[in-house]
């Protein structure tokens, strides 16, 4: 069987566990009131993590704020489709968001509409098999950092989104 192109193996709801326990996990280290991410900055992370291009533009750029904006302003066509992959990949996101919390990863507060990371589970650097997951791994923790930076207004703009 010949594989074209190697991100669609890699779309899977346990890898999506893992990418958004980095990002949550990295949100909460760089957040300067030490919040959990909302849902809302939670659901863009896996249809952004799984566009190529995005994450080929994200390799090697800065973790501050001026990181993001120079992968926006690379990727602002694939930036406009973010609502739309946001809204079919939803069952994808809400399923990776399960393992995570039967995994206890992440505690998930619907009440509050928050996800956090879970204080009682281990801590451990993960080590990735292949060049391609810890590539989406470290551009997972980069944009919790970048999204943690940005206020809610921000957010909503660069994302094209509405709630």
């Amino acid at each position: 069987m010949k594989i074209d192109n190697v991100f669609d193996i890699y779309q899977n709801s346990s890898l999506g566990a893992l990418l958004l326990t980095e990002f949550v996990a990295a949100f909460e280290k760089i957040n300067k009131e030490s919040k959990s991410p909302t849902m809302e900055r939670v659901l863009p992370v896996l249809p952004i993590l799984f566009t190529k291009d995005i994450v080929s533009s994200a390799k090697g750029r800065s973790t501050n704020i001026k990181g993001f904006y120079n992968v926006i302003e690379e990727n602002s066509v694939l930036f406009e489709i973010i609502p739309t992959k946001t809204q079919s990949m939803f069952d994808k996101t809400m399923f990776s968001l399960l393992i995570c919390a039967k995994a206890n990863l992440l505690e998930l507060d619907f009440k509050n509409n928050i996800v956090g990371t879970n204080l009682n589970a281990p801590k451990q650097r993960f080590t990735s098999p292949s060049v391609e997951i810890g590539e989406l791994v470290r551009t997972s923790r980069k944009l919790g950092g970048w999204f943690a930076n940005l206020s809610d207004v921000e957010f909503l703009m660069y994302l094209n989104l509405d709630l």
